[in-house]
């Protein structure tokens, strides 16, 4: 069994631990772990895009005795679009694609602008904030639950369940855990069952409805399978955005020289938000396990084994980066891992990354107080997720300019 205790790596800054370990070797075998660690952008980019590797747990007996030894106790995304590999993988795919194209997102910029000028209102007040709780968790939830159009007792649900479900993102979670969120995940699912009744007989504009009826030619999905997929989309999408905005404000806090470049320059904010995700990305490790024999550079990784794929140092690799431990926006260069690569790529990216650009927008204009002692965090534990529990913030130290979200 895995002991996670030997994770090698520090949750508050692992990255000189990540620079050290590849410094020794790209890929190594790690004994307590079980697994083999891909620290390098080269394999780790080959690991997620190769099918020869598996997303599925129930591929390596030894990985799925270690989440509860059956797809009921291990959780509820197992066989998800998370966790499947093709033709299921493919199919479940195809389902969801078409809401989260670039001109899908985009039909719906307006919206998010307006949910970020909602939330980031007590800083156009001169108010501090404590940005974890109060904007970089509200505002993916917002956009999720509109999307659903889940209405209020449903966003208060999500927003009460969702840090629990967001512990089944985590590869190492303890048995008391599995339960939490066992219990979580069913009090969703008890929500979305007669929910998806109702919009099956009269269904609406929203995404839930529009998964329930395809059009033509589309990907018809079983009750059971719509369920988890809005599991999965509220869960992974809500976390990975807020930990995207969280980890992002808290980089730019640390280098005030890049915060004012953004204020500056606002129409760069797309290229800001790769070099945010770089920097820090919000999902540091991914799991993939191989299907046969497989070479990883000069390492064999045999079949059943696991892969533990470390995208935070693959993202902080000297070989695709120049000084990659450097917080530059204007930055170009090789594409980076945080929203994976190959087939799992990130199906939601296109709208974190639209909340992301929006909400540093608006923040880079806001005049945020920058000097020691005007902000202040505390990082959760975490060998899977980089994740602030809070970011507070003091009060802007001028009004806002008023340049608008771009």
């Amino acid at each position: 069994m895995p002991d996670w205790t030997a994770w090698p790596f520090p949750a508050e800054d692992p990255y000189p631990a990540y620079d050290a370990a590849r410094a020794h070797a790209a890929v190594q075998w790690d004994e307590r772990l079980g697994a083999h660690l891909v620290l390098s952008h080269e394999h780790a980019a080959s690991a997620l895009r190769a099918a020869e590797w598996s997303s599925d747990p129930r591929n390596s007996p030894e990985l799925l005795a270690a989440l509860g030894g059956s797809q009921e106790v291990a959780g509820p995304l197992i066989g998800s679009l998370l966790m499947s590999d093709p033709p299921q993988h493919t199919r479940l795919r195809r389902a969801v694609n078409r809401f989260f194209t670039p001109r899908a997102v985009q039909r719906i910029r307006r919206r998010v602008a307006a949910i970020v000028d909602s939330a980031c209102a007590p800083l156009a007040d001169g108010e501090p904030i404590e940005l974890m709780s109060e904007l970089a968790y509200p505002i993916p939830l917002a956009v999720i639950a509109e999307l659903f159009d889940v209405g209020l007792e449903g966003a208060e649900l999500l927003r009460a369940e969702t840090p629990t479900l967001a512990r089944m993102l985590e590869l190492d979670p303890a048995q008391e855990e599995l339960e939490q969120i066992g219990a979580a995940a069913m009090t969703v699912m008890l929500f979305l069952v007669p929910l998806v009744a109702e919009r099956r007989s009269e269904p609406g504009e929203d995404l839930l409805s529009a998964l329930i009826h395809p059009p033509d030619g589309g990907v018809t999905l079983q009750t059971d399978e719509i369920i988890t997929m809005c599991l999965l989309l509220l869960v992974a999408g809500h976390e990975t955005t807020a930990n995207l905005i969280g980890n992002g404000m808290l980089a730019l806090l640390e280098h005030p020289d890049q915060l004012a470049w953004l204020a500056r320059n606002p129409e760069r904010c797309g290229e800001a938000v790769e070099e945010l995700l770089r920097y820090d990305s919000p999902a540091q490790v991914a799991s993939r396990i191989a299907r046969r024999d497989l070479k990883l550079g000069d390492t064999t990784v045999r079949e059943g084994q696991q892969a533990l794929v470390v995208l935070g140092a693959a993202n902080r690799d000297p070989a695709c980066y120049q000084e990659p431990d450097r917080l530059d926006l204007a930055r170009s260069g090789p594409p980076h891992l945080a929203f994976g690569n190959g087939p799992h790529y990130c199906v939601g990216a296109g709208l974190a990354r639209l909340e992301a650009a929006e909400t540093f927008n608006r923040l880079a204009q806001s005049g945020l107080r920058v000097d020691a002692g005007s902000w202040s965090y505390r990082r959760e534990r975490s060998h899977t997720i980089r994740r602030l529990q809070l970011l507070e913030v003091a009060a802007p130290s001028r009004p806002p300019s008023g340049v608008g979200l771009i």
